[in-house]
């Protein structure tokens, strides 16, 4: 889990987390050698999103856009520079209240 702080007290359960907080590359990594370089998905807001798009470790983006508009928030695609991202549409999911879009990022 890519944070600022990691918490003193962590719940304990059958789920592991490990709290990285050096960077997204880093929690990026890590994540790769826990999962013996197989593939690794990252969930997260707009945050995590821009960071993962700037530093280049995407290769595959799954947008879920629900059917209604909230006031505020980080907004996705604001924070990502100059350079362009290409990306090529793979497949679009629309059911009644969520549209599903999966882009192959073009490298």
């Amino acid at each position: 889990m890519v944070s600022k702080d990691a918490p003193k007290n962590v719940p304990q359960g059958e789920t592991k987390f490990t709290f990285v907080t050096d960077g997204v590359e880093s929690a990026i990594e890590q994540a790769k050698r826990a999962a013996g370089n197989q593939n690794v998905y990252v969930v997260g807001g707009a945050n995590v999103a821009q960071q993962c798009i700037k530093a280049g470790l995407l290769d595959e983006m799954r947008i879920h856009t629900a059917h209604w508009l909230l006031g505020e928030g980080i907004r996705l695609f604001d924070h990502l520079g100059t350079q362009s991202t290409e990306l090529d549409r793979t497949k679009v999911v629309d059911s009644p209240g969520v549209t599903h879009l999966i882009f192959r990022v073009v490298k």
